[in-house]
């Protein structure tokens, strides 16, 4: 459990070295199946997915997400899902790609005068603020980025705060007036201030109306017809935007990080641009011609993925890979593990984007897995893939990225995969600019 605590990408990444696909641990007082072997996790995602439900490890993250979709299992999901998945239809989504590149324009204006001078700028909350931009547009018909500053600091508590590591802090009860308890109050009153607001405008008419708050304005409990309860819908809001627009944030981090840390992948990446492009901005029709970016970005999400791991609690006994799976044990799925398997991978830790052209042979189902599988993949997928690719399409175009002598990257897993302390990168402007 200590090792865990402080480096639990290490340790992940050693037990499937040491152990292979489906590895017994245990964890201070929990029983721990890990698994990066695709087979064993096609059957928990897939065969039989009702017996492995979100588990005493998604316990935390009610603290600021509530019962909402990420956090429920069953009916109560599925429920959920219904209302949200026709607002993440790929031909809906890339209705947005206008909002997306909008964004984008604002962070490119935010960015000319460090990119004028040469200055270094830790780029991970300014990503930050273009998701949660397009994030809250997209689905809220509001923007966030004016909330911004008290938002920020929230989402950033929140991270530590939902991975329940047994500090004592943590273990206390709620009423205890520590300090940590104080803190934490206020952020989650930050977050239901915000996802109030959001409602509040919506019902005094300034909202955009076909957003996903209007469905759930207008959502109804199937077995009583009662309309969903303010709680209800606070915790939706927030799913959507605490999972929305971090995890896509970090993927464009790492994914401009991968870009300025090598300069033949920029190279390559600006040719291509410039023989589509030329300067223009990007759109939906372009991406088929685009096959590099395409392919960065799936390499990206294969060396950092956005969730490096998700667990899952078993309900009944199974079996898996001929191993016994005991009901009430855990399990844990690490893509950052499974996707550095060298039994799938060539070169695992080596950034080749060339490994997803055609032709080459597509990974084995279940060993890429940035957004998860089964029923309970991503919902917002195809928005997050289709941000960062505009995204890092026009930041190329406009600038030049290129990692500072001395620096050094290095990701630590939160709830999501993020760059510990901050990733600084120096921006000049493109010399075609």
């Amino acid at each position: 459990m200590s090792r865990f605590k402080s480096d639990s990408l290490g340790l992940i990444t050693d037990l499937r070295r040491r152990y292979g696909g489906i590895v017994r641990v245990k964890l201070g007082p929990y029983v721990v199946h890990q698994l990066t072997d695709p087979g064993a996790i096609k059957h928990v995602l897939q065969d039989n997915p009702d017996n492995y439900r979100r588990g005493r490890f998604y316990q935390g993250f009610s603290l600021f997400m509530g019962r909402g979709m990420l956090t429920t299992d069953g009916a109560e999901w599925k429920k959920r899902k219904q209302l949200g998945q026709p607002f993440f239809q790929r031909a809906r989504v890339e209705q947005a790609a206008p909002i997306i590149t909008g964004c984008v324009e604002d962070l490119v204006e935010r960015w000319a005068k460090p990119a004028a001078n040469g200055e270094v700028v830790d780029v991970v909350d300014d990503l930050m603020w273009l998701s949660m931009g397009v994030l809250s547009r997209t689905l809220f018909g509001v923007d966030l980025r004016e909330r911004a500053e008290e938002l920020t600091p929230a989402v950033r508590f929140s991270l530590k705060a939902m991975i329940i590591t047994g500090k004592v802090e943590q273990m206390l009860p709620r009423w205890v007036p520590t300090r940590y308890q104080r803190t934490l109050k206020r952020h989650q009153a930050t977050l239901n201030a915000a996802m109030d607001d959001v409602v509040a405008r919506h019902l005094a008419g300034d909202g955009e109306p076909g957003s996903l708050v209007t469905a759930l304005l207008a959502a109804t409990e199937p077995d009583t017809g009662e309309p969903w309860d303010a709680r209800a819908i606070r915790a939706e809001l927030k799913t959507h935007f605490m999972a929305g627009h971090e995890t896509t944030g970090c993927g464009l981090a790492w994914t401009l990080h991968a870009i300025a840390a090598d300069p033949g992948v920029r190279a390559k990446l600006e040719s291509e641009l410039d023989s589509v492009l030329g300067g223009d901005t990007p759109a939906v029709e372009h991406l088929p011609r685009l096959p590099y970016l395409r392919q960065l970005v799936e390499e990206s999400l294969r060396l950092h993925p956005p969730i490096w791991a998700f667990p899952r609690g078993a309900v009944e006994d199974d079996e898996i890979g001929g191993y016994h799976i005991p009901a009430g044990s855990s399990l844990l799925i690490p893509p950052y593990a499974a996707h550095r398997d060298p039994d799938t991978w060539d070169s695992p830790e080596e950034f080749r984007p060339e490994r997803f052209c055609p032709a080459h042979a597509n990974p084995a189902r279940y060993s890429y897995l940035p957004f998860g599988g089964g029923a309970r993949r991503c919902i917002g997928h195809h928005l997050a893939t289709l941000e960062i690719q505009l995204t890092v399409a026009m930041l190329t175009q406009r600038y030049r990225f290129t990692v500072p002598q001395g620096t050094g990257i290095h990701p630590v897993g939160l709830v999501s995969l993020r760059p510990a302390g901050g990733l600084p990168l120096r921006i000049e402007r493109a010399t075609k600019a």
